[in-house]
């Protein structure tokens, strides 16, 4: 049974959220905003924050970027009316695992959930050597930094971290990156690479409090630089 936390200040929403979720087997709990969130924690386990970014007092993007710290294990679902591009790329610049658009079919919502708890828990059921390499996860999409709990990536920073894993120990360049993001194309703007890298830094830096194991290479690209492998070996 999966121990989900849905943090929405409409208490409507908030109730039907929560019905659906248990009807289809969760243990979920409603919270009202990030101050009761914060309570809730100090005596409950959570397995995924489900979490509403117009939220009474502290926002939902404050709360996602401080908890993917101070909870590394809680998985972050986004949920919200807020669907541009735009705020959609912020939401997981401040950590959440996925973001999510409303209206959303709870069917959905409810298989999100189970994705992220098997991801998230699946460093456990299966024993990965480290011996002080980073390992990228080709089965779980994750990224484990030695010692520290595993990084959830999007299926778009798994494809960059391929490239750059492969590349090692020179530096990918933009052009492969950018493939690996779907644009071969010539006339492709590298901004919206760069912006896909630095979440991606930012990322790696606030769950694994590394900073500088993903670099620029001027004029080039991008570097991995640590010892790093992907897991199983292909």
């Amino acid at each position: 049974m999966i121990r989900i936390a849905v943090v929405e200040d409409n208490s409507d929403l908030r109730d039907e959220v929560l019905f659906h979720l248990g009807h289809l087997g969760h243990a979920a709990v409603g919270l009202n905003d990030g101050a009761s969130l914060d309570q809730y924690l100090m005596t409950e386990q959570v397995d995924v924050v489900v979490l509403d970014l117009g939220l009474p007092g502290e926002d939902g993007l404050s709360i996602a970027r401080r908890l993917s710290v101070s909870h590394p294990r809680i998985a972050i679902a986004m949920l919200t009316a807020r669907g541009q591009l735009e705020d959609r790329l912020l939401g997981l610049d401040c950590g959440a695992d996925i973001y999510l658009v409303k209206p959303i079919d709870m069917r959905e919502l409810s298989a999100v959930c189970e994705s992220l708890y098997r991801r998230l828990h699946r460093s456990d059921e299966v024993e990965r050597p480290t011996n002080g390499w980073w390992q990228l996860d080709a089965q779980s999409l994750e990224l484990l930094p030695p010692g520290e709990q595993p990084i959830l990536l999007t299926p778009t920073e798994f494809k960059l971290m391929h490239v750059l894993v492969n590349a090692v120990p020179e530096a990918a360049t933009r052009e492969m990156l950018a493939e690996a993001m779907g644009h071969p194309e010539l006339d492709f703007d590298y901004r919206r690479l760069e912006a896909a890298v630095s979440r991606l830094r930012r990322k790696i830096e606030m769950r694994s409090g590394s900073v500088g194991v993903l670099r620029s290479a001027r004029n080039v690209g991008y570097v991995f630089a640590a010892p790093i492998r992907i897991w199983p070996s292909e």
